[in-house]
């Protein structure tokens, strides 16, 4: 469910499947669109032409091309609502520490992470931390300006001003202050424990350059009035200046962003000197590109494309498919003034519903078989599943006992089948899916498995131009798929708190988009964030997925995988496979093209 999450539109892919207020970052990205739009052509023109490569080099430089389904809001990775759209920002950013594809943390602008309980990571009697990162050497943004541990030190600045709502408030919140005793020394105090406190990965503490936004960053501070002047400075969209891997060329709104090598890159170069990243929504098209040879890498592809490509494509030695692991899932809408079906706030409705989930018949219909049925929100492959699910409720596939239940409440089968309460109301819960093939075969395949079962239900389809507008996405009328998530338990406990829950206030930021909120749950995922532990860390998990089995706010589904990396032959240097926190361009600087 997630942010990280991990909750891309995209299509379901793989051999795998289970079971408003607008904001000033819409405003210009929709100015953005008609500048931009307005001189720049329809179509995709092919790749040619000089391409910024090294001078003297004694061969042409090299352009990958690559397509993502969503584009980037924006470029920076800590705005809220925005993690999750387009991995463009993985190109483009640098972070302290990044995960590689097993999801271990590695040093990126730092030259090393700290350790528990050494100097570089102390933990105080009071519950309180410091940590201590040492920057690498002559570290730079991409305009040339050195980047300094002063730049951290802004950047807490920003992120912790309450007048600048649209970041989001971990970890900044649990940070005492940053110091900066010498530009390449980053000593971090923290109120309270904080387990990934020694790994501050994309969406944590990410740097900004204190160059280009302090003088605006003055002007807030100076008058709350200047807020949205600062929101809508370019440097978060056209004018991006970040120190990731690539440096930000052209955005053409729509169609695609270039991005060149940069040589100032903390873990060197790219051997690659020129990125094209295509925004392209639909599969076929992605699909049409991957087997032209236009398109080196695809991040999502669905699984009746992944299949054609293992049929043709893949034996024929013209690349390969990779999947990462990811889950199916619905959400219940638990907020009164959203949810249209208000027997869906019982819990024996929303059980009966799982018992009334064929989630086999899913996988062995749409998907040959090729996943497994999901009980929880922890992938089998991942470390503590096996004590996960020893503690969960399970809800095996028993109309009987779904029938049982709804007697309970007060609905009996009318002379059609269909569950109906005293006064002849049919139970017809509104359910609502992400626009894409894949998405919307499942849901029709569930919407007619409730069907037999008795259950009325409501179909619909969220359009994709609806799906980064934060306040539909939260108030849907009874049960949506929010999008597969990934199996990360740290995403599972945050977006099932009831700090994640969006509100006007937020500007409808959080995933916890049905609104449910439990005491317990929330004191589970404090004590979980204020342990360092991974054992004790472990059993805190199982204890809240067995909460969550109980209370059912929302129904897994089945293990999906999304279908990537797919990548061409002649590309050299993805990793095909992904733990649920490995991120796709960790290594991106080392890909070659041949």
């Amino acid at each position: 469910m997630g942010e990280h999450s991990l909750e891309h539109s995209l299509m379901r892919g793989t051999s795998e499947r289970r079971g408003s207020t607008v904001s000033p970052w819409f405003a210009i990205s929709a100015v953005l669109a008609l500048l931009v739009t307005a001189c720049q052509p329809a179509a995709y023109a092919p790749v040619s032409g000089p391409q910024g490569g090294d001078a003297g080099s004694a061969s042409p430089p090299r352009t990958l091309v690559l397509t993502d389904r969503q584009e980037p809001a924006n470029l920076h990775g800590k705005i809220a609502g925005s993690g999750s759209q387009g991995f463009g920002k993985e190109l483009f950013n640098a972070d302290l520490a990044h995960y590689d594809a097993t999801g271990t943390p590695q040093p990126y602008l730092a030259e090393k992470l700290p350790e528990l309980h050494t100097p570089s990571w102390q933990v105080f009697p009071d519950g309180r931390m410091e940590t201590i990162y040492a920057l690498r050497p002559k570290l730079t943004w991409h305009d040339g300006r050195p980047l300094t541990a002063d730049d951290f030190v802004f950047a807490l600045r920003v992120y912790s001003n309450p007048q600048l709502s649209v970041f989001s408030s971990d970890p900044q919140k649990l940070v005492e202050e940053i110091l900066a005793p010498d530009a390449s020394t980053l000593v971090i105090r923290w109120r309270s424990l904080y387990p990934e406190a020694g790994e501050l990965t994309a969406s944590s503490l990410d740097v900004l350059p204190r160059h280009i936004l302090e003088q605006p960053y003055l002007a807030v501070e100076q008058d709350q009035a200047n807020r949205d002047l600062f929101l809508n400075h370019p440097f978060w969209t056209s004018d991006y200046v970040g120190a990731g891997p690539y440096r930000l060329a052209r955005w053409a709104r729509g169609i695609e962003l270039e991005g060149v090598a940069f040589a100032g890159h903390a873990l060197g170069r790219p051997k690659i000197d020129r990125i094209i990243l295509r925004v392209i929504v639909d599969e076929n098209t992605v699909l049409a590109n991957v087997l032209s040879g236009d398109v080196q890498y695809a991040t999502t592809l669905r699984f009746e494309d992944a299949q054609v490509l293992k049929r043709d494509w893949v034996p024929a030695g013209k690349g390969a498919i990779g999947y990462t692991p990811a889950l199916f899932y619905h959400q219940v809408q638990f907020r009164p003034e959203f949810q249209k079906t208000p027997a869906l706030l019982d819990l024996r409705v929303r059980q009966a519903l799982v018992h009334a989930m064929d989630k086999m018949a899913i996988v062995d219909n749409l998907y040959a078989g090729d996943t497994t049925s999901a009980d929880t929100f922890l992938n089998r492959q991942d470390r503590g599943y096996a004590e996960v699910d020893r503690a969960i409720t399970k809800y095996p596939y028993d109309l009987r006992r779904a029938e049982q239940l709804l007697n309970e409440v007060g609905l009996a089968k009318d002379r059609e089948g269909y569950f109906v309460n005293a006064a002849g109301t049919r139970l017809a819960p509104d359910y609502q899916v992400l626009q894409s093939a894949a998405y919307e075969r499942t849901g029709q395949a569930i919407t007619d498995i409730w069907s037999r079962a008795g259950i009325d239900v409501q179909y619909s389809v969220l359009p994709n131009s609806l799906v980064r507008d934060n306040e539909v996405r939260q108030s849907f009328p009874g049960i949506a798929t929010p999008g597969i998530s990934s199996s990360n338990p740290l995403l599972f406990l945050k977006n099932l708190s009831s700090s994640a829950i969006g509100t006007p206030a937020n500007r409808w930021s959080g995933n916890n988009r049905g609104g449910w909120s439990n005491a317990e749950f929330d004191r589970l995922n404090q004590t979980f964030n204020a342990t360092i532990e991974r054992s004790e860390r472990e059993r805190i998990v199982a204890d809240a997925m067995k909460l969550a089995s109980v209370e059912v706010p929302a129904m897994p589904v089945f293990y999906d995988f999304y279908v990537r990396p797919v990548v061409a032959s002649q590309l050299r240097g993805p990793s095909m496979s992904m733990s649920s926190l490995g991120t796709l361009f960790w290594n991106v600087y080392e890909w070659e093209l041949r």
